[in-house]
Order: C-alpha cells, then structure tokens, then sequence
C-alpha cells in the first residue's frame, strides 16, 4: 500500500506531519523544536546540547529509572541531538505503543524536572565530552576551523560549548533559554509508520496546545564568511586540516548541483580528492570533502590528515584540484556517476524510519511541505554539467578559500611554501 503524508497545524502554531506507512510494524515519533547552538549567546554557548542531555533524567511525573525502564518496556528505543538549528526527541517503538510514545516524548519535551542534583551530573558529563573533543584532533580541527571561517557568529561556535561557559551554566539560565525560545510556532511533531494522522494528532494536540504561543522575537543573522589561513601548532603525530568555501544555503534550488559538485571533489572513493591524493599520491590515509548547509548559509568543506613532511605538497595538490574543478567541466561519466550515487543515498535512507521522520520534519521547516522522493530525484537527474561547471566557477574561487591547520607545523615556513 502508498504511504501518505498529511499535515494539522495546532491553534497555537504547533505543526503535526506524518507519514502513514500501513505495512510497517513500528512507528516513529520525533518531536522537534527549531532551537539550536546557532540561537545561544556567546556566554550560554551549549545550552542548547545540555538540554538535549537533561531530556531523560526526569520529569514531573517521571524518575530517571522509570523513563528508562518505560523506553525498554515499549520494545524500541529513545534519544535526542541537538544540531545548530534543531533540537529532537525521538522514540520508535512497535505500532501499538503509539499512545505511550507521545505521553513519554510530550512530557520529557514540556516537563523536564532540571533536579539540581541530575545537572550536576550531567554537567560533569559533557566537561568530559568537550575535554574528549580537545583529545580528538581529527576533530576538533573543524570547531577551530568553524571559529575561524565564521568568526564572532554563533555557527562558528562548538555545539558543545565550552568549558567556561558549561561550568557557568545555573538552572536559572536553562529555564530562561526555554522561556525565550521553546514557542510553538518552532515545533513540528513529526511521525512515520503504521499510524493515522489523526490519532498522532489526538495524542500530542492536547498537551502541546498548552505552549502559549508568543511572538518570536528577532534572531538568527546570517554569517559572513573570513578567507585566510590559521595555524594552530600542536605537538601531534599528524597534521590535520580542514578548509572550506562559502557554499548554497539549505533551501537554495541549487542544492542538488552543490551535493553532486561535492561527491565528485571529495564525497566519496571515487572522487578527485580521494584519488590524487590516496590512491596516486599515498599522501593521507582520511581525505574527503562534505557540506553543511544552513537556512541561510552553506560551507563546502574539505578535511584530511596527513604526516607533517608531507603537509605542504598535500595542501598543494588540495588547491590543484579545487582549481582544476573550477577550471575545467566535469566529465559525462562522473556527472553520472555522481547521480547515480546521490540517488542511491537517497532511495538507502529512505528505508529508515528515523531518516523519514527526519526528512518529513526538515521539509516542513525548509519548505513547508512535504518533498517527494520522485521529485527529489528528478531534481538529481536534471542536473547538467553546464550547471556544474557554472556553479563551480562561482564557489570554487580561492580567494574565499579558508584552512585551518593543527599539528607540528611551522607557520611562517608554511605560509612561505604556500604563498598563503
């Protein structure tokens, strides 16, 4: 049987979307606020993450051990992330246990207790999340790379926080963070599976009714983008590097050219990067390039690590092969390659319900609606390589190239050597 989507908007402006999939035996139930790393100040920096954290460790009604216990009993599994524009609570768990879902993920979303003995603990929890990120170069390399590209904006700030700020943070400044940008108007249930819309609707309307709905206040700037090059030295085995360039933001039309651009620069084992400089050149065992992409800003970014005699001619052949992207049209055989590949990811994620939900709820706050996968995919395929090449020239322009680079390095002969 078809799946269909359906979309109620509650009267406070809470939007409820769900996917109705009658052969599945589970469901999916995300509840999503549109509140992320990128809506903290630089004093709360991580806030949003600690909330994310506190989700299961209590409520008015709820213990730390009955929500897990709960969870467990529903036969599925619960979680929560915070991204820099997202925070969500989801569950899955069989079909029949749909009424419990809701309960649990409206009561830990609307009533979380904050005890605070569990924030101590859990503050304690993430100091050592953010002093495992400085044990990881790999990547903390992109949070210093971030602070860099995006300086002074909170997109170029760690999801994480910091260490200064985590510390600082009191149960007063949680609570009023959630006063000032939990509103309905940012809310979207999303939920796939064997369900009907109007049960889902049912069940969380009533609770979620209780958000009163507020004016948003203003918020959220777009970034402006810093070139140049940043050494950080740092006595490590490897140099790890990360650059990027200003890229398309999230509900730019031409985001699927950007997503096929990237895969051929470094998205995947056949990409150019991966190739020249693994395969031909044994330069660096990790090389890739991705994209992260914003409401209203996008980054095109490259990574790679690499031993430090051999840092200069790596960063070399990166440029090289950025400039010949920009230069020269892509062949027939990796424009379709390249979709081929974009559609298999596409159609492989979609047989996960968590990325469905996921997709269901990115839509409703990119577009408003829901994106069907046919049309998602004939986008991919209309892509051409004069599109290509035009979008190449105009990203891949070096003079907006950023890079940051940590190891044992020598700034000033490295910047010799690059003429950077």
């Amino acid at each position: 049987m078809a799946t269909v989507t359906q979309k109620s908007v509650l009267d406070n402006g809470v939007r409820v979307v769900s996917e109705s999939q009658p052969h599945a035996f589970s469901v999916t139930v995300g509840l999503w606020m549109e509140v992320g790393s990128r809506d903290e100040s630089p004093a709360n920096n991580g806030v949003s993450h600690f909330i994310e954290h506190m989700a299961f460790k209590g409520t008015q009604r709820r213990g730390t051990l009955d929500i897990a216990r709960e969870i467990d009993r529903l036969g599925g599994m619960a979680n929560a992330f915070t991204s820099r524009e997202h925070t969500c609570f989801h569950c899955r768990a069989l079909a029949k246990n749909l009424p419990q879902m809701c309960d649990l993920l409206t009561d830990i979303f609307l009533h979380s207790s904050l005890e605070p003995e569990e924030l101590e603990r859990e503050r304690g929890v993430i100091l050592q999340e953010i002093s495992g990120l400085e044990d990881t170069p790999d990547e903390l390399v992109h949070v210093l790379f971030g602070e860099r590209f995006w300086p002074g904006h909170p997109l170029g700030r760690s999801i994480l926080g910091s260490q200064e700020t985590i510390a600082a943070l009191g149960r007063g400044d949680i609570l009023t963070y959630l006063e000032g940008n939990y509103l309905p108007g940012r809310a979207v249930v999303s939920a796939v599976g064997n369900l009907e819309h109007q049960q889902v609707v049912d069940l969380v309307g009533p609770v979620l009714s209780a958000l009163a709905a507020r004016p948003a206040g203003g918020r959220r700037q777009p970034p402006q983008p810093q070139a140049g090059l940043h050494v950080v030295e740092s006595d490590l085995e490897q140099v790890h590097v990360a650059l990027g360039l200003p890229a398309p933001r999230t509900i730019d039309p031409r985001r699927y050219q950007v997503a096929i651009l990237n895969l051929i620069l470094g998205g995947n084992m056949s990409s150019r990067l991966f190739q020249e400089v693994r395969e031909r050149r044994g330069l660096a065992y990790a090389v890739y390039s991705y994209l992260s992409s914003y409401r209203d800003a996008g980054l095109l970014g490259i990574y790679l690590g690499v031993a430090p005699e051999r840092a200069v001619e790596a960063l070399k052949v990166v440029r090289e092969e950025i400039q010949k992207l920009a230069d020269s049209p892509v062949s027939p055989q990796e424009l379709a390659d390249s979709q081929e590949n974009l559609t298999g990811a596409i159609l492989l994620a979609a047989e996960n319900p968590e990325s469905r939900m996921s997709r269901l709820a990115r839509n409703e706050y990119n577009f408003g609606r829901d994106v069907p996968l046919a049309e998602a995919l004939e986008q991919v395929q209309a892509v051409t390589q004069e599109d290509l090449s035009r979008l190449a020239g105009e990203l891949l322009d070096q003079r907006h190239l950023a890079a940051t680079v940590l190891g044992p390095v020598d700034e000033d002969a490295l910047r010799r050597e690059l003429n950077w």
